[in-house]
């Protein structure tokens, strides 16, 4: 587990990514104000966890009356402050069944709406390929017997990751296509990318986000059958 010190020094780095992220999305595209390109295309809902926080909107408000990015340096008290009320992170996330990597919901097509969490911290589950394949089975097996789905879908940046893509068939590739929330977001969806295995900010993806504007991988969606998922599971001997 991070240390106090160990957690604010993050959160201070993910404020500066913040504000960074703002002003340079602001600079690509002139027609969103800072305060939009910080409450919608930034870091900061992310860091915070919500955009409920008091400092969340003070922040965005203040980045649109900022002559400098400096300016911003007043409200970083504020920002540890609420950052240490939420020390120590929790272990395990609230939504996801101990142990688990999927869970479910249902969307407005009553597919099988997978969510992910990294629940092999300080690992990537993805490096435990057996582990993966039987939380898949488990949650379209679920959704099956519950709500009688057919079909596996999600919205994330993963869906252009070669280690997780393996785990799926052609079908849930050719299938897949931007989302209609746009090329970058608030949300886990685009912004777990930010984010390594400690839980961290990802420095180096960070700065290569800072230098092109474009994310290194794009938050699709893309869905595909149970039977294509499970036959190729089964062709992976998994």
């Amino acid at each position: 587990m991070l240390t106090l010190d160990e957690f604010l020094k993050n959160a201070e780095d993910c404020w500066h990514f913040s504000l960074d992220v703002a002003w340079d999305q602001n600079r690509r595209h002139p027609e969103l104000s800072r305060g939009t390109c910080l409450r919608e295309r930034s870091f900061l809902h992310t860091l915070l966890g919500t955009n409920q926080a008091p400092v969340f909107e003070q922040a965005c408000a203040l980045a649109d009356s900022a002559a400098e990015k400096a300016e911003m340096s007043q409200l970083l008290p504020q920002v540890l402050d609420w950052m240490e009320k939420k020390y120590p992170p929790p272990e395990k996330h609230p939504e996801f069944e101990p142990g688990r990597c999927f869970r479910y919901a249902l969307n407005e097509r009553h597919y099988c709406y997978m969510h992910i969490y990294n629940a092999k911290r300080p690992e990537s589950f993805l490096k435990f390929p057996e582990y993966v394949a039987e939380n898949l089975r488990y949650i379209m097996d679920k959704a099956e017997r519950d709500d009688g789905c057919d079909t596996l879908y999600t919205a994330t940046w993963m869906t252009c990751l070669p280690a997780f893509l393996r785990f799926f068939p052609e079908e849930w590739k050719e299938n897949r296509t931007m989302t209609a929330a746009g090329e970058f977001g608030p949300t886990m969806g685009w912004q777990g990318q930010f984010i390594d295995r400690f839980g961290l900010l990802n420095h180096a993806v960070a700065r290569r986000f800072l230098q092109t504007g474009v994310l290194p991988f794009a938050r699709k969606e893309t869905h595909c059958s149970f039977t294509a998922v499970r036959r190729h599971l089964d062709g992976l001997g998994l």
